[in-house]
């Protein structure tokens, strides 16, 4: 990937200058596309733009569903199960933030992506990092929720990389 024009310098510098992990996916395949990680580590964003021509950028967080957390919702009775994933997917659109329950139209999401998208046309740092923490935070909340419902995943093998 090339990043010679200073629109994309710019976003990177933003977060470097915060002490932020800012990498290139090995599997990018858009003109710009960097994943931003906390200097302490923790959630994973990825700030992408598609195509040289497209006019934002999309900031995204892609929350993988624990396998013991998918089970814990198939234990739940289904109304319950509606209720829970229907108050986080309800909060989260409140945030402001776009959201995606994988696989689509199913009861238990294998994985839930929360995105913003911010437009290049007076791009400021305050804007961009406004952006990317209500993203966080809306990850982290999703997090949160599964972990405060059914407990930590710690000492259980995960096979995704959030919960």
């Amino acid at each position: 990937m090339r990043i010679d024009f200073p629109m994309e310098e710019k976003v990177r510098e933003i977060f470097t200058n915060l002490k932020m992990s800012v990498s290139v996916p090995p599997q990018a395949r858009e003109f710009f596309h960097i994943t931003v990680t906390p200097p302490q580590g923790g959630p994973i964003l990825d700030v992408i733009r598609p195509t040289n021509q497209t006019p934002f950028y999309i900031l995204g967080m892609g929350i993988g569903i624990h396998q013991y957390h998918q089970d814990s919702l198939r234990r739940m009775d289904t109304a319950s199960r509606k209720e829970f994933v229907d108050s986080i997917k309800y909060y989260l659109l409140e945030m402001g933030v776009d959201v995606a329950f994988l696989p689509p139209n199913q009861d238990i999401p294998q994985l839930i992506h929360v995105s913003k998208l911010v437009f290049m046309d007076g791009l400021t740092p305050n804007v961009l990092l406004d952006v990317y923490y209500t993203v966080r935070n809306a990850g982290t909340y999703v997090i949160m929720r599964f972990v405060d419902e059914f407990g930590a995943t710690l000492g259980r093998v995960a096979d995704t990389k959030y919960i």
